[in-house]
């Protein structure tokens, strides 16, 4: 008998950022986390299936998906930090490098902000249908289980309203 089947092994490399969360708005430190997906014979990984990069907000755990090149860039950041802690580089040398890379990954946020912008498009006449108090509840007490597109519809629904 042959044993097939599946092994996810995931490595945190830590805490490489710190910015607003889309879903709970608290300020708060992300993780970086690499999924190596294995198939297996006899629990033995065998073959690399695919990999998941992501980052997780130490405040209520919403995962944001990464590229592979975010996930270059923001492990660059971690491997910066390790150098600095480590004395291989100096203080200004870390700034240099950290300002290149940040300087990137703004841009690529920028470029998701304007997908979930479009994206919103579709939910306009939703949030505009909902109650005050519907706004409200999902801005502020669900925002966790809805869509970043539908809370940008819902956010520039109450900015109209004057709700915030």
């Amino acid at each position: 008998m042959i044993i097939l089947g599946y092994r996810d092994t995931p490595t945190s490399l830590g805490i490489v950022d710190n910015f607003e969360c889309p879903r709970c708005l608290n300020q708060s430190s992300w993780h970086l986390s690499h999924l190596k997906k294995f198939f297996t014979v006899f629990f033995i990984p065998i073959m690399c299936t695919g990999n998941v990069y992501t980052l997780t907000c130490e405040h209520c755990g919403y995962e944001d998906i990464l590229s592979k090149m975010d996930f270059i860039n923001y492990k660059a950041k971690h491997d910066i930090e390790l150098s600095f802690s480590e004395g291989e580089i100096s203080g200004e040398e870390k700034k240099m490098k950290l300002k290149e890379i940040n300087i990137i990954l703004e841009q690529e946020k920028e470029i998701k902000r304007k997908k979930a912008i479009e994206e919103s498009m579709e939910w306009i006449e939703l949030a505009s249908n909902k109650s005050d108090e519907e706004l409200l509840t999902i801005y502020f007490k669900e925002r966790h289980k809805y869509l970043p597109s539908l809370l940008i519809a819902v956010t520039n629904e109450m900015k109209k309203r004057k709700l915030i």
